[in-house]
């Protein structure tokens, strides 16, 4: 980490809560399963699974301490809360769309208020806010590219008529306590790397 943030290059930063590990595994294994019958052209890698908080882009290495540093000042003030996987959707073309994701229910109020916490501090260093409105998801799959038209009734048929993880009560929510800081790694598995983990203690 310390040659990346006293290198050269920029990095494409983004920040972002981490899905934990049993959660995006139980999501893994419902997307692989679906990914034989249901054709997108990339699928995502199950560490990769996140909700963004703000995309930050090309960051320029001398820059990064400074963002870190901010960020570490809006985590020693957040309290710990609750979140949930919710029921699937997409973006995009109903019958073509270039998103499939993952929704997220729970205390989205809290989620809410730490992301406009994270964009203002970053606001303050030169970070443009994106324009559209904050959808947090958990992106599973992108680019539809089967014949079929593409439909919720056809993903709800797929899916078995039901959400099974949100059916599964020891695994449908968790306690958000940290957020991240992730540089993306083109053609890398995982393709996210964390550089900054900022706890909410």
């Amino acid at each position: 980490m310390e040659n990346r943030l006293t290198g050269r290059d920029p990095e494409r930063l983004f920040v972002a809560l981490k899905l934990p590990e049993e959660q995006g595994r139980l999501l893994g294994q419902e997307a692989a399963a679906l990914s034989s019958r249901l054709k997108f052209a990339k699928w995502t890698y199950p560490d990769d699974y996140h909700i963004t908080l703000q995309f930050l882009g090309d960051t320029p290495a001398a820059q990064i301490p400074a963002l870190l540093a901010a960020l570490k000042v809006i985590s020693a003030g957040q309290e710990p809360f609750r979140l949930r996987l919710g029921e699937w959707g997409t973006f995009g073309a109903p019958e073509s769309p270039r998103v499939l994701w993952a929704g997220i229910s729970g205390e989205l109020e809290r989620l809410q208020e730490l992301q406009r916490n994270v964009v203002s501090a970053t606001s303050a260093l030169g970070f443009k806010t994106e324009k559209r409105s904050y959808s947090p998801h958990l992106t599973l799959a992108r680019k539809y590219r089967d014949e079929r038209v593409f439909s919720t009734g056809l993903l709800s048929d797929m899916r078995g008529g039901s959400d099974k993880i949100e059916n599964n009560c020891s695994v449908k929510d968790w306690t958000v306590d940290a957020f991240v800081v992730y540089a993306t790694r083109m053609h890398a598995i995982p393709m996210y790397e964390m550089i900054g983990k900022m706890s909410f203690f």
